[in-house]
């Protein structure tokens, strides 16, 4: 399917001089208060990866290892399942994609979401000091990656057996997307077992060379790219830049009326219209990825397009 990507173009918020893709969500986290849906199980895990050191951070010392909370959503279902690895975005947080989280795992998936050390808005130290440490996150989710792919194999683990480790794919919101990018198409990051990418509001490909040294290659895995045309902090344009950068396959989904992170960030049930098309356009990429449901992918963007929003797709996906 070719659809036409809209042209409208939203300003990008310059938030200093380094500060190119931030300005997530300053609302409040509330996903200790949001109801699970009664078919998914969440749970929560601490890992420390004891190789890499966390930096000091404004009043923070630092650590000579970096430990990242991570929430796990599995459905009530039998049998091994893809996994779905989200990145949050600078000042972000993984109990802000509760909902949305629930929802995919109830759709037949492991999904699993890390707080970053230093970009969580819990940081030690605090966030706002912590924009260069964006360069150590995509190790952070290879890590997750390694650690949750261990408990597949570890008999009691709540996940033994539940994984299929060679269906693993990443989403990653704003500074998430950059890091998201950089693991699966930076020649220092790459991590060849993530075999989708979902890219949402990502931050642009200038951030590259001050964070990874390099920019990012054109070639990677079969990406997702999400956008919404309201989003006042990273512009509409930097995500058709973006889809227009990598190779094929790929898929663009831009959501009319959506600002940064309102239709990814879904703290409590029930998903709004916004949220819906994100769930909606990353549960088909995912079956079209892992289960070979192209056919249910045509129909969901074409759906997305009668609705208002805009999509476009170039090659059938493996």
């Amino acid at each position: 399917m070719r659809r036409k990507i809209c042209s409208t173009a939203w300003v990008l918020l310059i938030c200093g001089a380094t500060l190119a893709a931030c300005g997530e969500s300053s609302d409040p986290a509330s996903g200790s208060g949001s109801p699970t849906s009664a078919a998914v199980t969440r749970s929560e895990v601490t890992f420390v990866d004891s190789t890499r050191p966390t930096a000091r951070n404004g009043s923070y010392p630092g650590a000579p290892d970096r430990t990242l909370r991570t929430l796990i959503w599995q459905p009530s279902t039998v049998g091994a399942l893809p996994l779905f690895v989200m990145a949050h975005g600078f000042s972000g947080l993984p109990d802000r994609f509760e909902a949305i989280a629930s929802t995919i795992a109830n759709a037949g998936f492991i999904v699993a979401a890390p707080a970053f050390p230093l970009t969580n808005q819990n940081a030690p130290g605090g966030y706002m000091h912590a924009f260069q440490d964006v360069g150590n996150q995509p190790g952070d989710v290879s890590f997750v990656i390694t650690k949750l792919l261990e408990a597949n194999t570890t008999p009691g683990d709540p996940l033994y057996n539940r994984i299929l480790p060679d269906n693993v794919a990443v989403l990653g919101h704003s500074l998430g997307g950059t890091t998201v990018e950089a693991l699966t198409r930076e020649p220092c990051c790459r991590d060849s077992r993530v075999r989708a990418s979902m890219l949402f509001a990502a931050g642009p490909v200038s951030l590259f060379p001050n964070l990874f040294g390099t920019g990012p290659i054109n070639a990677g895995p079969p990406t997702l790219v999400l956008q919404g045309t309201a989003d006042m902090t990273v512009s509409y344009e930097t995500s058709v830049d973006l889809y227009a950068h990598i190779d094929p396959p790929r898929v663009f989904v831009g959501i009319t009326g959506a600002g940064h992170a309102d239709a990814i960030e879904a703290p409590t049930f029930p998903l709004t219209n916004l949220q819906l098309v994100s769930e909606r356009a990353i549960v088909a990429f995912l079956n079209a990825m892992f289960r070979g449901d192209n056919a249910d992918l045509t129909a969901t963007l074409a759906a997305l397009v009668a609705e208002g929003n805009s999509a476009e797709s170039d090659e059938t996906l493996p």
